[in-house]
């Protein structure tokens, strides 16, 4: 038998005398998965959120009648108003964090290739999608107000009636509300897996 010594030479994205180098091989696939994945959210909820905000700006509607006029205004309702505000800065949250992931997609590292920057923007974006959906439900609950009435307590008659446009538009920009939300849950789950798999790595 041979005594010549045999040189293993490892694959590319493997590290000599780690035991476990895959881990880090395939370190690099989920890094650029999180990435392009981070990037498209953000556009989804960016373009969701954008078309709620529009929606309900274009909401307003007014019927005149033989006594005065019915007026269906989205600035007429505290609800309404922290809609379009919530809607708002998360909008804008979006875009800027759209830029980064683009960035992150460009130079393969980016917030979800360390574990500080990946922790702050889970927290961020938990923060964002709590205001999000507390916007969202409140505005639902007047619009499901607006359009069935309430008759127990307070009386409440239904008010969709005369501003049909303004009740639809307002119904329209909530489902796109809700939409967006969904997508910055989806981003909620994708920032814990890479805090998951970078503990993960730091392991070996």
């Amino acid at each position: 038998m041979s005594d010549t010594p045999v040189v293993v030479v490892p694959r590319k994205g493997v590290y000599a005398g780690d035991g476990d180098g895959h881990h880090h091989y395939w370190h690099r696939h989920h890094r650029s998965f999180h990435s392009c994945t981070n990037l498209l959210l953000r556009l989804l909820t960016a373009g969701a959120t954008a078309a709620a905000v529009i929606v309900m700006l274009r909401a307003n509607t007014r019927l005149d009648t033989p006594y005065g006029y019915i007026r269906g205004r989205w600035r007429d309702y505290p609800a309404y108003k922290w809609f379009v505000i919530a809607n708002s800065v998360v909008f804008v949250y979006s875009v800027l964090a759209a830029i980064v992931a683009c960035a992150s997609v460009i130079a393969r590292r980016g917030p979800l290739s360390y574990s500080g920057t990946a922790f702050l923007t889970l927290v961020v974006d938990f923060l964002a999608a709590a205001a999000i959906i507390s916007a969202a439900s409140a505005a639902l609950a007047v619009a499901l107000i607006a359009r069935n009435g309430q008759y127990t307590g307070a009386q409440w008659p239904t008010f969709c009636n005369y501003v049909t446009r303004f009740c639809d538009y307002t119904q329209g920009a909530i489902i796109a509300s809700f939409i967006g939300f969904a997508f910055l849950g989806l981003s909620v789950f994708l920032d814990a897996s890479a805090l998951h798999w970078l503990a993960r790595l730091h392991r070996y």
